[in-house]
Order: C-alpha cells, then sequence, then structure tokens
C-alpha cells in the first residue's frame, strides 16, 4: 500500500457482508469515505490468507462503481469479490483522489471456509 498523505481522503469502518462466508461465494467490502478535496478514482486492495503455517500474499485494484461515489465528498463505498481459497484473510484497502492522494489503509478479517459437498450448498446471504 502506499504512504497515507496527510492532506488525503480519510476511510473508515471497513465490514465484509456477510461477514464470514465460503470459498467460491461472492463478499461486498463496505467502508465509509469522507473526502473534503477530489473526488476519489481509484481503490485498491491486498491481502494476506492464512491457511495452517502456510501464507500466500497478493493485491489488486479494487473494483467500485466511481460514478455512484463521483462528486460526493462523504459516503459508502462498495466493492464486490469473490475469495477462490480457504483460509484466514487479512484485507487492506487504500483509496486515491483526482490528484494522487492516498487514504489512511483499513484493514479487515475474513474467515473463508472450505465448501466440503459437491455440489456445494448455497452461499451464505448477505445481512447488511
Amino acid at each position: 500500500m502506499d504512504e497515507p498523505s496527510v492532506q488525503g481522503p480519510r476511510i473508515s469502518h471497513l465490514r465484509f457482508v456477510p461477514s464470514g462466508t465460503r470459498a467460491g461465494c461472492p463478499v461486498s467490502a463496505r467502508f465509509r469515505l469522507e473526502t473534503a478535496t477530489e473526488e476519489i478514482v481509484s481503490a485498491k486492495c491486498a491481502w494476506v490468507r492464512r491457511y495452517g503455517r502456510s501464507a500466500w500474499h497478493g493485491s489488486r485494484t479494487l473494483p467500485f462503481d466511481l460514478l455512484a461515489v463521483r462528486d460526493q465528498h462523504a459516503g459508502e463505498i462498495e466493492a464486490r469479490f469473490t475469495p477462490d481459497d480457504s483460509g484466514t484473510y487479512y484485507y487492506y484497502v487504500q483509496v486515491g483522489d483526482r490528484s494522487g492522494r492516498m487514504s489512511n489503509v483499513l484493514r479487515g478479517t475474513l474467515a473463508v471456509d472450505r465448501s466440503w459437498t459437491d455440489p456445494a450448498p448455497p452461499c451464505p446471504a448477505e445481512k447488511p
């Protein structure tokens, strides 16, 4: 993740909906945005997945609806993703504004279970 800017946007209240899931099921990452400056133009996430004594890491652009937050200085951002593997995920989220200023970094933990049956049962329902 990039160094946060003192004048950059601020994000808070990261949560996952549903709060726990199974590998292959979609999850929404939701967090609050507050910015007194320019519009948000990017979001990214990084993660570490722990399973037993092993760990894997990765990062990517966080897909979210730019039009929904355009010209807003406060609100909630939602980004959907689907974890492919089971384990405990430690997610890190950060956004950037049009001037290249980066927000603080949020960290959240998501437990992802393995599907033990074939076919897998339905994915957990989303509850806000």
